[in-house]
């Protein structure tokens, strides 16, 4: 019991709202989108839906604008947890909702979601990749959060996409409307992410020192080997 128990609260610290507080409004959103998809008539879907979506929307702005209060000891084991809940959340949805996609007349919702789930996949990867050669630079964000809204939006968008898919589902269309909307605020992280990857690239790019001029190629010439 007292495994589970610390093995619970090691958990929680990874997850903990008070120091991330956005992912979890951003779940809920996100989850309540998806929920009240199934919902009958245009008007209470519409009803419904926008709020949730204006709240998984603003969610994911504040989250971006906030600063960081965690520690550096903190925010790099959450980042490096996070990361990994990226990875493993789009694996999971590129399988389960993939499985339930596949069929010849779903080909290109197939597709999509295979493309979106494959490159959260890649991203998140490379981030491991790259930060395993160098640590965190900086710290100005809680990037913790952003990566949790990020999964989030993907799940939510692969779960619509299988709900689209179903034969003879009256509410097929809300599922697709729901599916592009989430998508849209999958691409605006996805677009956070290589934005900040670049950073990353960029600040590893260093001109080599220069060495004594050649006295046999003049005094401008400085090789870089």
């Amino acid at each position: 019991m007292a495994d589970i128990a610390s093995a619970a609260g090691s958990l929680f610290e990874y997850f903990s709202p008070t120091k991330s507080p956005y992912y979890t409004i951003g779940i809920a959103a996100s989850f309540a989108l998806a929920y009240v998809s199934d919902v009958e008539g245009m008007g209470f879907w519409l009803t419904l839906a926008i709020p949730a979506y204006l709240v998984a929307a603003l969610t994911f702005i504040l989250s971006l604008k906030s600063i960081n209060t965690l520690t550096p000891e903190e925010h790099a084991g959450q980042l490096r947890f996070a990361r990994s809940t990226c990875i493993s959340t789009a694996v999971l949805s590129l399988a389960y909702f993939g499985e339930k996609i596949a069929h010849p007349i779903n080909r290109s919702v197939f597709i999509v979601n295979a493309v979106f789930c494959c490159a959260q996949i890649a991203l998140f990867l490379t981030y491991n990749w790259a930060y395993n050669k160098q640590r965190l630079a900086e710290a100005d964000r809680n990037y913790v959060q952003i990566t949790l809204l990020t999964s989030a939006f993907l799940v939510d968008t692969s779960y619509n996409l299988s709900e689209y898919t179903k034969p003879h589902d009256p509410e097929s269309f809300h599922h697709a409307c729901a599916a592009a909307a989430m998508g849209l605020l999958w691409l605006c992280a996805a677009v956070f992410w290589v934005r900040k990857f670049v950073r990353l690239i960029h600040l590893e790019i260093r001109l080599p020192a220069a060495g004594p001029p050649d006295p046999l190629r003049g005094p401008d010439s400085n090789p870089i080997s």
